[in-house]
């Protein structure tokens, strides 16, 4: 069969063209390292990679969420360790102060610590983080959890647990309640307690031992919720470390199969290159040469 010159052209640029694009794909891929370019270079390839990439993308996730709660945990722990180190003070005020033998100025140096101590729970308890949410409000993160706008303290926020997925299916409690901790049922909290105490001190009356053992209660009770609330931050600080660490390995072993699936064998693509190169000129050639040809060669 006879090759007319239009053929002959077409065959050759289109041989240029298939070489080209064979080795400008070769090129790219050892430019990025990856096998893949393109979705049809291997679907079912490509499919894996996209879920892994999702599968990845939800572990940094959880990996960021499990930071955050640390974060706000330790912050909580931070002040209700505070808090804690002001009730046990207090108790022992009051217990210097139920002697009724301390004099009047020693009975005041007291009552001047208990305020102090009172203001510094209580302002412990409105907190903030650096975004300015109350840590101890509940999910009423824009209110202080602790007012005092009527002259008696009342816990403000609510009790709701802020919960944050940590895991797939996994949801982790972010923070503690100022009503947890500071509630002691019908209303009666620490704070109130300690300002009856101080009216006693100042002034004492029939009912001053009643205020004191009611003082006494209330410290205890709500040392007890403080402690008890420690006690579960680190709690959820040793499962949030446990499930770090899993994601952290999970990370790896779809960072491994990743790279299995994508990454490029350089010296196959070396050998690819090679041909696409070597096609490439004897193209060239062959077109040169047969371009060049002419019967007035053969007369």
């Amino acid at each position: 069969m006879r090759v007319s010159d239009t053929q002959f052209s077409q065959m050759m640029l289109q041989s240029l063209q298939l070489n080209n694009a064979g080795l400008g794909k070769v090129l790219q891929q050892m430019a990025t390292g990856d096998r893949l370019t393109k979705l049809s270079d291997d679907p079912m390839a490509s499919i894996q990679l996209l879920n892994l990439d999702r599968e990845g993308s939800a572990i940094n996730q959880y990996q960021r969420n499990i930071a955050n709660v640390k974060t706000t945990l330790s912050s909580q722990e931070t002040y209700l360790d505070s808090v804690n180190e002001g009730l046990k003070s207090m108790r022992e005020l009051v217990l210097w102060g139920a002697n009724g033998t301390i004099s009047d100025d020693d009975r005041a140096v007291m009552v001047t610590e208990l305020e102090s101590l009172r203001d510094s729970v209580a302002a412990a308890f409105n907190a903030q983080d650096e975004e300015g949410h109350y840590l101890f409000s509940g999910t009423k993160t824009d209110t202080a959890a602790v007012s005092n706008a009527g002259g008696s303290y009342v816990i403000e926020g609510n009790n709701d647990k802020r919960v944050v997925t940590v895991a797939k299916g996994v949801t982790m409690e972010s923070n503690m309640t100022a009503q947890d901790i500071l509630d002691l049922g019908g209303g009666n909290n620490v704070l109130n307690q300690i300002d009856a105490l101080i009216v006693e001190f100042k002034n004492p009356s029939p009912n001053f031992q009643n205020e004191v053992a009611a003082s006494l209660d209330a410290i205890d009770d709500t040392l007890g919720n403080v402690l008890g609330a420690m006690t579960e931050i680190g709690g959820r600080h040793n499962n949030l470390d446990l499930m770090d660490g899993a994601h952290g390995e999970n990370k790896l072993f779809v960072d491994k199969v990743t790279s299995d699936i994508s990454a490029l064998d350089y010296g196959e693509a070396s050998v690819r290159l090679s041909n696409y190169m070597a096609a490439l000129q004897a193209t060239q050639a062959s077109y040169v040469k047969i371009n060049d040809l002419s019967l007035f060669d053969r007369i």
